[in-house]
């Protein structure tokens, strides 16, 4: 009995003549009819990149070949960026996996950035243990390295972050990259310890806080990873060349702060709510009178001297939070309940709000100034424009009068009626009925808010603009309404706690950042 010879020596005949360049048109075109590895490689290295033919070129050497699965692999992953299309996110995974499968530790580093990329740090950290701790690719090893510096870094494992600093690694085989991670590492002050730094960069002691003549406030931006603390200089840019505010804030290089040191309640569509004691740990580091905290996620908000966002948050969102530090209150409708729009104003509060009595009797001019007495921009309304309308009731002869600056004087600086207290205050129902009996206890004990401008403003809606006349407010009076500093968020966390002993200490350093001496009393008092 006899055997064709082909049918052991063929394939390993026609990879010696593929390989050596010898083979003939009839050759090649069998090998590739019969999905021979050699001949697929030769036309795969002939054809277009991302092409349908190099696609099923590769997904055929991909079976057995790693260098092919790694290919379709960053392909996949590349095309994912440019369309923000999750399903060939998915295709990635699947041949970057399948790399792995056949042994590309290059592989194993690839899927890992593309997990941190998508922000899954735990996965990508899980992924990236399947390689050795020594690699004989010195440039794939530093690569890893960096990559298990910055992961560490977003993980909040700052001593983890130190050691692997201490890398030989680093200093052997580094290159642009680690110098800029490095130099990031000391700007963003991540590590106290510039020893294992080999970066000269010194941006700690910073700018522009001191010289500013015009900066009414200072605030420390913080975030939790590298990419976070560049969006935020980038933000800080942005602000600077867009916001009219940006002038009245003096803003240092952001810090970085572990996640480890947060404990926040940061959900989409909810305002962010963090364990404010925590900042009591980096309390004595921070020159400023205020501090900001930017998340992933979370609705942006101001408690007392602490600003809150996310990294969706624009330019325009962040100078309407910058307004609420140095005075402003929101003019779209605040929650019911709001502690504001509880009833009339015992004393001003904000440069751009007052919330006082809707209806009044008397003389025109007697209650004009009583009223204005209580209303933070008085002395920007003009005389000859009404804050009060004279209501007909009947044939009653005595004067009665609806507190608001007539639709004639809209563009006018006045008093306004505000939505910020319509959900509390007890005006809706009655702007709608009849006021005839305007001695009923219900009319007489009606309040409402009311604000400088009837137009819309930045506090109403972001992307409109922060107006003059509110600048004007601040200038005439830039400390009144001024936020509090940071530290007495921290006193207010150890009273809510029970912790009185060391309530006194950080109500002292808030009173610090006062001149005004009411304003010092009133913080020192736990008033504010």
């Amino acid at each position: 009995m006899s055997l064709s010879s082909s049918s052991f020596f063929l394939s390993s005949y026609l990879t010696e003549q593929l390989s050596s360049n010898h083979y003939r048109i009839g050759q090649i075109t069998y090998a590739l009819k019969h999905n021979h590895i050699t001949a697929l490689t030769i036309e795969e290295r002939k054809t277009e990149l991302g092409s349908t033919h190099w696609l099923t070129l590769n997904r055929e050497l991909a079976k057995n070949k790693k260098i092919a699965a790694l290919k379709l692999g960053n392909w996949y992953q590349q095309a994912a960026k440019q369309k923000s299309n999750t399903k060939s996110i998915s295709k990635a995974i699947m041949w970057f996996e399948q790399a792995i499968r056949l042994g590309s530790k290059q592989a194993i580093f690839n899927l890992t950035q593309l997990y941190y990329r998508q922000g899954k740090t735990v996965t990508a950290e899980m992924t990236l243990r399947a390689l050795p701790d020594v690699l004989p690719d010195n440039e794939l090893a530093v690569a890893v390295l960096l990559l298990r510096i910055t992961m560490a870094i977003e993980l909040g494992d700052v001593t983890r972050v130190k050691s692997l600093l201490k890398s030989d690694l680093l200093k052997l085989y580094g290159n642009a990259q680690t110098k800029r991670l490095l130099t990031d590492i000391d700007r963003y002050s991540v590590i106290d310890d510039s020893s294992v730094l080999t970066s000269t960069t010194n941006n700690k002691i910073d700018l522009n806080i001191e010289n500013s003549k015009n900066c009414i406030t200072s605030l420390q931006l913080f975030a939790t990873s590298l990419s976070h603390l560049k969006h935020l200089e980038m933000l800080i840019k942005g602000f600077k060349e867009q916001q009219k505010l940006a002038e009245y804030i003096c803003l240092p290089t952001p810090r970085y702060i572990s996640i480890k040191n947060l404990d926040c309640e940061a959900q989409a569509q909810h305002a962010i709510s963090c364990d404010e004691l925590r900042w009591e740990s980096v309390a004595k580091e921070v020159n400023t009178r205020h501090i900001g905290l930017m998340l992933k996620d979370g609705g942006a908000n101001v408690h007392l001297g602490i600003l809150y966002f996310d990294v969706n948050d624009n330019t325009d969102v962040f100078s309407h939070e910058v307004s609420h530090l140095l005075g402003f209150v929101d003019e779209y409708p605040l929650i019911k309940g709001h502690a504001k729009c509880q009833g009339i104003q015992q004393k001003p509060f904000a440069h751009n709000m007052a919330v006082l009595n809707r209806y009044y009797h008397g003389e025109q001019q007697e209650l004009r100034a009583s009223i204005l007495i209580n209303i933070p921009w008085a002395h920007s309304i003009n005389a000859s424009t009404p804050i009060l309308e004279e209501i007909r009731t009947g044939s009653s002869k005595k004067q009665h009068w609806r507190l608001g600056t007539p639709k004639g004087y809209a563009n006018q600086i006045g008093v306004h009626i505000s939505e910020s207290c319509q959900k509390s205050a007890s005006i809706e129902s009655l702007l709608d009925n009849s006021i005839a009996n305007f001695a009923s206890s219900n009319i007489e004990s009606a309040y409402a808010s009311f604000k400088p401008l009837s137009r819309h403003t930045q506090l109403r809606y972001f992307n409109d603009d922060f107006p003059e006349e509110y600048l004007g407010l601040l200038n005439t009076k830039p400390y009144d309404f001024l936020m509090p500093s940071f530290h007495y968020n921290i006193a207010l966390a150890l009273y809510k706690q029970g912790q009185l002993a060391s309530v006194k200490y950080w109500v002292e350093q808030a009173a610090k950042w006062e001149d005004d001496p009411v304003r010092k009393v009133y913080i020192l008092e736990g008033a504010f």
